[in-house]
């Protein structure tokens, strides 16, 4: 079986992070690939170099036979390949449906992976009418463990909530800012530490914690990461921090939980979409939504007209208070946390189901 597969490989996108790894699980089972890159600028930016060797010595593959077509990426842009016997789309969509431009593409595919039963749901609902089959996020446990060294931070507080999100309104980075600030003050000794993409973000960050009614002498500490991390300084930065925290309006799996509670900090997120296969009572904080409302004016326009989750921000306060108050506790939840998912969503458990889903096509 020879596969073709095209996405993001070379960013620090968690879909290129993603095709990464679902590269070596390929390679590794014996197939021959060649893969279609979308990121080549990214090329030389975040990766080792013997990453990017590695990575790279698959551009130019030939394919003795076109057997499989594995599009991994962006919904948008998925379009089969007729030069190849089967085609297969992996792709994920985060609020209640997906756009209507997406369902006929996707139905010219022979199948469709999806990373949750949240996208199950709502691809099907959407008229999603090829098979569809549950095939979890694609990762590497290697760089995640809580032992190691930490991220050296200029923060005097004790206690650390972290929160990693591009700026975008699903992210729930507002409410995040907002329970955060009614919550705690200086006296807590507490500090929000934001991990963001870029700086251009960081503006609209101080903006709007600048407007908050909270007398600025009082405030808790807030503190922006505005820039790439190497994965090994991402291992560092969660092992720098005590919990972590993301009021998010609705995600298709939601890495930033699963690296967390690999890395056994206690886990504040919402409860509702994708991460909920993994996130639940026992091993997390889940937050209450208000219910599901309709976007319209969104940074992204293509989920005008949708529906997705809004978080309590007294829940979320609620829940920040509690991991606060009871951090052993929270902790020892946090270690149970890590043994589940790792025995749920290993990467040999990932594997087997990716060989699957291609096999049966020999067969």
């Amino acid at each position: 079986m020879n596969i073709l597969l095209e996405g993001i490989f070379y960013n620090g996108h968690g879909l290129a992070e993603g095709n990464r790894n679902l590269l070596r699980i390929l390679d590794q089972a014996g197939y021959r690939v060649r893969i279609k890159v979308r990121d080549p600028s990214d090329k030389y930016k975040v990766l080792h170099p013997k990453e990017i060797d590695y990575i790279s010595s698959f551009e130019s593959n030939s394919l003795p036979t076109n057997d499989v077509y594995l599009y991994n990426w962006i919904g948008s842009f998925a379009r089969i390949n007729p030069d190849f016997r089967i085609n297969i789309a992996r792709t994920t969509f985060e609020t209640d449906r997906i756009p209507d431009s997406w369902v006929q593409e996707l139905n010219k595919f022979d199948e469709v992976w999806v990373q949750s039963r949240f996208n199950e749901m709502t691809f099907t609902s959407s008229g999603v009418k090829v098979p569809l089959h549950l095939i979890p996020n694609f990762f590497d446990y290697r760089g995640f463990s809580p032992e190691g060294p930490a991220l050296s931070l200029p923060i005097t507080e004790s206690f650390k909530f972290l929160s990693v999100f591009d700026l975008k309104k699903r992210k729930g980075y507002d409410l995040l800012l907002q329970a955060f600030l009614n919550e705690f003050s200086q006296e807590d000794q507490t500090a929000l530490v934001i991990k963001l993409r870029d700086s251009r973000q960081t503006d609209i960050i101080e903006q709007f914690i600048h407007s908050h009614p909270k007398a600025k002498r009082k405030r808790p500490g807030i503190y922006i990461i505005d820039h790439m991390l190497v994965p090994s300084d991402i291992a560092s930065l969660y092992r720098a921090c005590d919990a972590f925290v993301l009021p998010t309006r609705g995600e298709g799996w939601g890495r930033p939980f699963f690296e967390a509670m690999l890395m056994e900090l206690p886990v504040i997120g919402t409860n509702w979409s994708g991460h909920t296969d993994f996130m639940n009572e026992r091993n997390a904080y889940l937050v209450d939504i208000q219910g599901l409302v309709k976007i319209s004016g969104n940074d992204n326009p293509i989920c005008n007209g949708h529906y997705w989750a809004e978080p309590s921000i007294e829940d979320l306060q609620r829940k920040m208070r509690l991991v606060f108050d009871n951090r052993a506790e929270a902790k020892e939840k946090a270690k149970a946390a890590k043994q589940e998912i790792s025995q749920m969503y290993n990467r040999r458990e990932t594997a087997k189901k990716v060989i699957y889903e291609i096999e049966k096509y020999r067969r």
